[in-house]
């Protein structure tokens, strides 16, 4: 169905299923249609997908390259190879993965963001238990098939490659049959294009509806739609590419945003460096503190005491004898720590989704923080390494769960027109966080362990003041 466009930029449907002018009915802000349409029904549908500037078709693509990459990791015959092709995966699933919470923020009105990106967050949980339990599965199997004519041998590890890829083909081939935000063509002026979404989705969600029932007539331009539109245009393509890039950014460091934009950043790295950063060393951590012979004994002494080649190991296995082959063994307890910790996010995830209509998105991630602090500080005197675990745990998960909720009141509070580039900023803030964080712990737990459990602590500490600045 067309709808055509009139010189107030304002949409009408009459009885006879014709768009038309009507300058006397009411006009709906975006927030007002939403909650006409009753979209949340179709959370689920409409949850796992991603969003930036271009939105759809740019998703599709970076999607399809990231599994291309993927797969070619997978037949790498070569060290090189095989870290050119990782990186470029990094390279292309950065796009999805730190946009799709402005993606799905725009189906839903401003009130409800944050609560639906936290629950469609459930899936971050779900992919670490996906992957650790396949991984473990495939890995469990030793066997070889060389391919004729090539020096190639396929192995698990290769197979695991490929079964890796399936979700991401499958975001790619489902996004195609999904429209774009409406919210983004409002945003660009193209307000003909997201009537017509608008419209499809009401019709999709009541399926016994018709045309003359959808009770929108008008919709109001998005805030600063003309003066974009009036904006001049470089004449050149690169041009044209340096100022969108420059237009879409600078609005993010001058007054409303800018100090909304920094919180953000500065948080956002925060999360990363406890949740990502020390998360990295939660397996070895783990391992040393249960390998110690005394189970009364506290992280850091259970810490000092494996580092000591003499306490609980046989010395007399000090010298290495390394195997020029391959080895692609694992030990097992990788995998039964990355499910646990799945678990635990997909738990807190669901949780959370639901104490956010009570608490509120401040008092929660506010909560979630200083309890993440507090596990850090306390497991320190903990000489239970069960209790010890579940607080490393705790230290772990609450500010990794922290990410999605700060992830909503990101899309929350910025405009449309920045919104794409303020996730992925700040995103991008949490990654160096994780690169941090991880050298940090590298560089320091061995020489002084109550000094980065103090640090790391802190950290959720203070990004729990700082998201109390945030607007609500």
């Amino acid at each position: 169905m067309r709808v055509e466009v009139s010189s107030s930029s304002v949409f009408t449907i009459d009885g006879n299923k014709t768009p038309v002018a009507d300058p006397e009915s009411k006009t709906y802000t975006f927030d007002e249609v939403i909650d006409i349409i009753g979209i949340i029904v179709s959370s689920h549908f409409w949850g796992y997908i991603a969003d930036t500037k271009g939105r759809r078709r740019t998703l599709i693509v970076s999607l399809m390259l990231t599994a291309l990459c993927a797969l070619v990791s997978g037949v790498s015959i070569n060290y090189t190879m095989m870290v050119v092709m990782r990186f470029l995966v990094g390279v292309f699933i950065s796009a999805p993965s730190a946009t799709i919470f402005a993606y799905l923020g725009e189906f839903f009105k401003t009130a409800n963001r944050t609560m639906v990106i936290t629950y469609a967050s459930v899936a971050v949980g779900l992919s670490a238990v996906f992957t650790a339990t396949t991984g473990w599965y495939v890995l469990s199997y030793n066997w070889t098939l060389d391919i004729p004519g090539t020096e190639l041998v396929l192995k698990p590890w290769r197979l695991l490659f490929f079964v890796y890829t399936l979700p991401t083909l499958i975001g790619a081939f489902w996004l195609m049959i999904l429209p774009e935000s409406p919210k983004f063509y409002l945003s660009r002026g193209r307000e003909l294009e997201a009537f017509e979404i608008l419209l499809r989705m009401y019709l999709e969600n009541h399926p016994h509806a018709t045309v003359n029932d959808f009770v929108v007539k008008h919709i109001a331009p998005e805030a600063g739609q003309k003066d974009r539109s009036a904006s001049p245009k470089g004449s050149g393509s690169c041009w044209k590419v340096a100022s969108s890039v420059w237009n879409q950014t600078v609005p993010l460091f001058q007054k409303p945003n800018v100090v909304n934009f920094v919180i953000c950043c500065v948080v956002q790295f925060g999360l990363f460096v406890v949740s990502a950063g020390m998360g990295l060393w939660f397996p070895d951590i783990i391992n040393r503190l249960t390998a110690s012979n005394d189970s009364d004994i506290s992280v850091c002494d259970a810490l000092e005491a494996t580092a000591n080649p003499g306490y609980g190991f046989d010395t007399s296995e000090e010298l290495l004898i390394v195997d020029e082959a391959c080895n692609d063994n694992i030990n097992e307890r990788v995998f039964i720590y990355a499910i646990t910790l799945g678990g635990l996010y997909t738990v807190l995830y669901l949780a959370m989704s639901i104490l956010m209509r009570k608490l509120g998105r401040k008092c929660l991630v506010a909560f979630n923080l200083f309890f993440s602090g507090f596990s850090g500080i306390v497991l320190q005197f903990v000489d239970n390494s069960y209790i010890t675990m579940a607080l490393f745990c705790s230290f772990l998960v609450f500010a990794g769960t922290s990410i999605s909720i700060l992830n909503g009141a990101t899309v929350s509070i910025f405009p449309t027109n920045v919104r794409a580039m303020a996730v992925c900023l700040s995103l991008m803030m949490g990654r160096l966080g994780s690169v941090f964080g991880s050298n940090l712990v590298g560089l320091i737990m061995e020489d002084n362990c109550a000094l980065t459990f103090y640090l790391f602590a802190s950290g959720s500490i203070i990004c729990a003041v700082l998201t109390l600045i945030l607007p609500s």
